[in-house]
């Protein structure tokens, strides 16, 4: 089984990763020209200084957001957390096409702006993960402290690991995105540029391979760097996650925390009830700005959409492109739950270093431009050598093998969080019944792996019908939905580009109510509260 993980994930990442930067070794002088170049360095600073921004707004908006997620239960939480993965449901560029006719975005913050609107959830996501770890020490801490000091000396502290995790991961988004900066810089005679858009202009080359594979050396760098570090805080706190702290509810605290609380003589005074109904009415308006920031970009788009006579005919023309886009999204979701599944539980049972090796070569490809990787596909199975070359350059299955090799390392990461927190006792006692192997598999094993399956399915399939990057390199990425909408972005009117953007996320998100309401292991509604 290792072997098969191994080839399956060289396949998916490295091999393309290495094709991609093969044309380094083809003219050696030019590639270091472009890496020595002073522009070079210009875009490697540009592109970090985007992703720091965005990861640092990102938290801004999304660490408070998670604090109060995690501590209030009311319809105006729950309508919030509920939306939280719509904006990243929308692509940012699609976003953007809204945004642009509400505010004037241009250059470096309004690509900031775009990338924290659709990045912003991961940090909000991760930071609850964090937060209701932390509730149990919190609530000892609050009662011998107070909020203000608790906050600051025990929770903040606690759920900062998973707060940094969705801040990096935001980083690499951001730094590798294509879409954002070419949708701004459209009709502008000075864009700003960022390394993506640069490795793109020099791949649509054909005569300059050695140029983009240099300048993707210093793309792929601190993106690498970002994902180590998200490794590292994983596997630090691989015990947190499993809920060995333990974990309680608001108001719910142990009878020795409490005694520990007030025997000491430190536990403040209650707050008056005007101090208490005024921090909860300034946190109910920030709530209906960040809702409001939600449902913004998507409100605009309806309202140009109602009124649009041809709407049914829009959407019949495109019918071809949303099916293609839909069996795209599904292949991407079937090869992550599968693979992502196996190497998650795999890295669960190797030794450190071989875990480590593992998780890095699943997450490599992440740290990859997706227009990179898109030419590596194509570099990589486009080859003289492969007899079905050119049976593998036009199918949309060279689509499913780059989206899922590129976002492979989400489904494993978050396959890993899941099986980790599995109790091992069902498997142990299925092995004592003296039952064969295969009878253990279907009755024990295979259920308790199906969450994790179906969020990989899940998240690989959103990821898929977001993709644009590599939409725009392959051939068979010419025929989605997300390739119609981006071509006729700047051309068609308000109202058919809206018809078509609201369609792509109706692809995404009724599938997904779907599978809540029907219960499918992984995105169901299942209990948000940790083992205790």
């Amino acid at each position: 089984m290792i072997a098969a993980v191994v080839i399956a994930l060289c396949v998916l990442g490295l091999f393309p990763v290495l094709a991609a930067l093969s044309g380094l070794l083809a003219e050696p002088g030019v590639a270091w020209d472009v890496l020595l170049a002073g522009r070079t360095w210009r875009l490697l600073g540009a592109t970090v200084a985007l992703g720091l921004a965005t990861a640092f707004a990102s938290a801004l908006l999304g660490v408070p957001v998670a604090w109060i997620a995690a501590r209030r239960r009311d319809l105006l939480v729950t309508c919030v957390a509920a939306l939280l993965p719509l904006p990243l449901v929308l692509p940012p560029w699609i976003a953007g096409i809204s945004w642009s006719r509400m505010l004037d975005l241009n250059g470096f913050w309004g690509a900031v702006f775009l990338l924290t609107a659709s990045l912003w959830p991961l940090v909000a996501l991760l930071g609850l993960r964090g937060f209701r770890q932390a509730r149990g020490p919190v609530e000892a801490a609050r009662l011998m402290r107070g909020g203000r000091r608790a906050f600051l000396s025990v929770e903040l502290p606690l759920a900062s690991p998973s707060i940094l995790s969705g801040m990096l991961l935001v980083f690499v988004f951001a730094i590798t995105d294509f879409s954002v900066v070419d949708f701004l810089s459209f009709r502008n005679p000075e864009p700003f540029v960022v390394l993506s858009n640069e490795i793109f202009q020099k791949w649509s080359r054909l005569e300059s391979a050695a140029q983009a594979a240099a300048v993707s050396l210093p793309a792929i760098a601190p993106a690498v760097l970002a994902l180590a570090l998200v490794l590292r805080i994983e596997r630090r706190n691989a015990g947190s996650w499993r809920g060995t702290g333990g974990t309680s509810a608001p108001g719910e605290l142990g009878a020795g925390a409490r005694a520990g609380a007030y025997v000491g003589g430190q536990a403040p005074a209650p707050r008056g009830t005007r101090g208490r109904n005024s921090s909860e009415w300034l946190t109910s308006l920030g709530l209906l700005v960040v809702l409001a920031l939600v449902l913004a970009p998507v409100v605009q788009l309806g309202s140009w959409a109602v009124g649009y006579a041809d709407a049914w005919s829009t959407l019949a023309e495109a019918r071809d492109g949303a099916v293609r886009s839909v069996l795209v999204g599904l292949g991407c979701g079937s090869v992550m739950a599968l693979l992502g599944v196996a190497t998650a539980k795999l890295s669960l049972r190797l030794g450190p270093r071989a875990s480590w090796a593992l998780l890095a070569l699943a997450l490599l490809p992440l740290a990859t431009p997706g227009v990179m990787l898109a030419v590596g596909e194509i570099r990589l199975w486009n080859h003289p050598a492969n007899p079905l070359a050119d049976l593998a350059y036009g199918s949309s299955w060279l689509l499913v093998l780059a989206t899922a090799g590129r976002f492979m390392a989400l489904g494993v990461l978050a396959s890993r969080a899941l099986l980790a927190r599995r109790h091992p006792g069902p498997a142990d006692a299925a092995r004592l019944t003296g039952r064969s192997w295969i009878a253990r598999s279907l009755r024990v094993e295979l259920p308790a792996l199906m969450p994790a399956v179906g969020l990989s399915l899940a998240l690989g399939y959103l990821l898929a019908m977001r993709e644009l990057d590599a939409v725009v390199v392959l051939p068979a990425g010419t025929g989605t939905l997300a390739h119609r909408i981006f071509g006729l972005v700047h051309i068609a009117s308000d109202e058919m580009t809206a018809t078509l953007c609201l369609g792509l996320v109706a692809l995404v998100v009724i599938p997904g109510l779907a599978a809540r309401l029907l219960g499918v292991p992984g995105v169901d509604c299942g209990p948000s509260r940790g083992p205790t």
